[in-house]
């Protein structure tokens, strides 16, 4: 049985103005917490980070962390950075919008959607035990918001050229936000965070559809709002926590923080009461 771990945070895009703060230290803190509490070496852990986070780099490194995978073994994929929604290839007038992931040298035109995240985790072996953490959001509530790099807390989120296009124009580009990472119903993600989908992983996402995931100014340092929390209740928990009680322990954390972000918790529902990076 083999440990692995992909770790990716993105603070400085090649994208003007869109910079983090807290992702490169979501990565320290994932990382200290694997190995401390959660029996991974450093050897088994692999980051991406800033500049090296392009996405042919991104794309090579999640393909190799699923495919090198065998029965027993135990994965873990981590982003921390922006996301964003892009209209579907399927034609100018769009009748669905991607979910993307952000890399250092995001192209609008050729972005890492969530369909290749799907179709590349749905290769996994049976019995490997892959979990995936999402510190990001694919939805804004105002395009034309933006705030200063000092902000105490930001939203990971960019919008997409032809938002912002569409915006000023007042011609609002059609189509509605979808996902091939997460499988279930959008109904069933609006009336509960702990949500039973037919997926090979389990997913935490840093937020509802409604929301943003915040990197904000946490303690002292820049931090994910989503990756602060959990990494805290790992903590606490010395490792020994299931991933029902990691969401719980992570949404109360949130909450005393004064963030209004609710993770949401994905998978088979068999799979929510086992042990946090526990071996199926």
């Amino acid at each position: 049985m083999a440990k692995k771990a992909l770790l990716i945070g993105i603070n400085r895009y090649r994208v003007p103005g869109a910079d983090l703060r807290g992702c490169v230290n979501d990565v320290t803190n994932v990382r200290e917490a694997l190995q401390r509490y959660l029996g991974f070496t450093a050897r088994d852990i692999t980051t991406l980070t800033d500049l090296a986070a392009s996405t042919r780099a991104m794309k090579a490194a999640i393909q190799r962390l699923v495919r090198s995978a065998r029965s027993g073994d135990v994965l873990l994929l981590h982003y921390s950075g922006h996301g964003a929604n892009v209209p579907d290839a399927d034609g100018d007038e769009a009748d669905g919008r991607d979910e993307i992931l952000c890399p250092t040298d995001l192209d609008w035109k050729a972005p890492l959607t969530d369909d290749w995240l799907r179709r590349t985790f749905d290769r996994l072996r049976k019995g490997v035990s892959l979990t995936v953490i999402m510190d990001c959001c694919h939805s804004g509530t105002n395009t034309r918001a933006i705030l200063p790099p000092d902000a105490p807390r930001i939203p990971r989120y960019l919008p997409n050229p032809w938002d912002l296009m569409a915006e000023e124009s007042g011609r609002r580009l059609r189509g509605r936000r979808r996902t091939g990472l997460r499988v279930s119903r959008a109904a069933a993600r609006r009336s509960r965070d702990v949500v039973a989908a037919d997926i090979p992983e389990l997913l935490i996402t840093g937020c509802r559809d409604t929301q943003t995931s915040a990197d904000a100014h946490i303690n002292g340092s820049y931090n994910g709002a989503l990756t602060y929390n959990l990494v805290a209740a790992i903590v606490e928990a010395r490792g020994d926590i299931s991933y029902r009680e990691l969401h719980a322990r992570t949404c109360a954390g949130l909450k005393r923080g004064d963030f209004d972000q609710v993770p949401q918790l994905e998978g088979r529902k068999p799979a929510f009461d086992r042990r946090f990076l526990a071996p199926l």
